[in-house]
């Protein structure tokens, strides 16, 4: 036999694999482990990511955000995705070197921020919202209804900065992470969590027994993006997947899938 037959079927058989192949597939993205898109989370945070961690393994994940980054990979054409679970939230948007390709963890666009890391184009815009403790109510949605209540928010966030902006008779208490928060607000040391919309909205349809009403949003109009090290070759490449993600509707049948609760409809504190 002649080497000719062979050498066309193998390029058959290649250019059937690239027909095949997902998105992104043909020139390779720029990983820190080929083959492997590794995400920054910090969970948990319900409706975008829970599951189980040891140390900084994720051992077990669900969610919006994990759902997302699967997305992505598919649609970059890397065949896996390992998360690492980073515990403290600031560190997402500190200058330097990360052990991870990208982080999703519901991490507001500010203009601060992206003078220190670079941010994808936004995945979801968000308010944020009060969630109460058990057995209070609120007759009225106006922001001096809440200057008297003892206001928790997790530290570094968007939250903790609205929260502040009210301008409560009492200090602001602040947490490190979401369980702490959610923990302290089931026991009553807090009356109130400002948050964000979308997380406070599914936390209280997950545990309705456990905490009081989804009192109302603040209006922030904020957006989500992906973080990356400043200068990353990721960056291009991630927005293109992203871009092509809201195109043909998988955002918005993530958001539908995970985030139950539709906070648009909540009344706006004034």
């Amino acid at each position: 036999m002649t080497r000719r037959p062979i050498v066309a079927a193998a390029l058959l058989a290649a250019g059937l694999a690239s027909a095949l192949a997902p998105p992104g597939a043909g020139a390779q993205v720029p990983t820190r482990t080929p083959g492997q898109l590794a995400v920054g989370v910090s969970m948990p945070a319900a409706g975008f990511q829970v599951g189980a961690v040891r140390g900084r393994d994720v051992l077990f994940a669900k969610g919006y955000e994990i759902d997302l980054a699967g997305a992505l990979a598919r649609e970059l054409g890397v065949p896996s995705v390992r998360f690492v679970q980073e515990d403290r939230f600031s560190a997402f948007f500190e200058p330097g070197a990360k052990d991870y390709d990208i982080a999703l963890s519901q991490i507001t666009i500010t203009t601060g921020r992206e003078a220190l890391v670079d941010f994808s184009r936004p995945y979801l815009v968000a308010d944020q919202a009060v969630l109460l403790r058990r057995g209070l109510t609120l007759a009225k949605r106006h922001f001096s209804r809440l200057r008297k209540l003892r206001l928790c928010a997790e530290r570094a966030t968007t939250g903790a900065k609205q929260a502040r902006r009210i301008r409560p008779e009492r200090p602001v208490r602040v947490f490190g992470d979401a369980s702490r928060l959610e923990a302290e607000l089931y026991q009553r040391r807090c009356d109130a969590v400002v948050g964000d919309a979308a997380r406070l909205g599914a936390l209280r349809a997950q545990a309705p027994q456990r905490f009081g009403e989804l009192a109302g949003r603040i209006r922030t109009g904020e957006r989500y993006g992906a973080v990356l090290e400043s200068g990353s070759p990721l960056r291009a490449p991630v927005d293109t997947a992203l871009a092509a993600l809201e195109e043909d509707g998988t955002l918005g049948r993530l958001a539908a899938a995970w985030l139950s609760t539709d906070v648009t409809r909540l009344p706006a504190f004034r």
